[in-house]
């Protein structure tokens, strides 16, 4: 069972108004947010938190304005997702078309990869066409 519990984070109102009236405090905060983050993270995981937070940094740090570090990290973000999509799938093609034995004896209904049934939607009439 997890025991790690992400620090509690100030409303989005707070959060706005700060980096609105004072950003170098409202940086301080996010340093120190992301910080215990980490720290609080299971010890197996923290070097990887810490290697990805440096390159987040780096980028903020390198970019001419903070749109152009937002697009160079959403690229990261989704560039490390479809990694994870890959290997999903990979992994989907060479598991094969079985269930898990445990999913087997419960009688749990199995849908081979690639499968699947079609639903047919078809658009509501509006009240003046009823």
């Amino acid at each position: 069972m997890c025991t790690h519990q992400s620090p509690a984070l100030p409303s989005y109102e707070i959060l706005s108004k700060l980096a609105c009236d004072d950003p170098q405090a409202f940086e301080a905060l996010r340093d120190e947010l992301v910080a215990r983050y980490i720290r609080n993270a299971p010890e197996r995981i923290r070097p990887r938190l810490y290697g990805i937070q440096f390159r987040v940094d780096s980028i903020r740090r390198l970019s001419r304005t903070p749109l152009a570090a937002l697009v160079k990290i959403q690229a990261m973000m989704w560039s490390s997702f479809l990694r994870l999509d890959e290997e999903l799938q990979r992994f989907a093609g060479t598991a094969g078309n079985y269930a898990p034995a445990s999913r087997k004896q419960a009688g749990l209904q199995t849908v081979p990869v690639g499968s699947a049934r079609v639903i047919e939607f078809r658009p509501r009439l509006s009240a003046e066409r009823r």
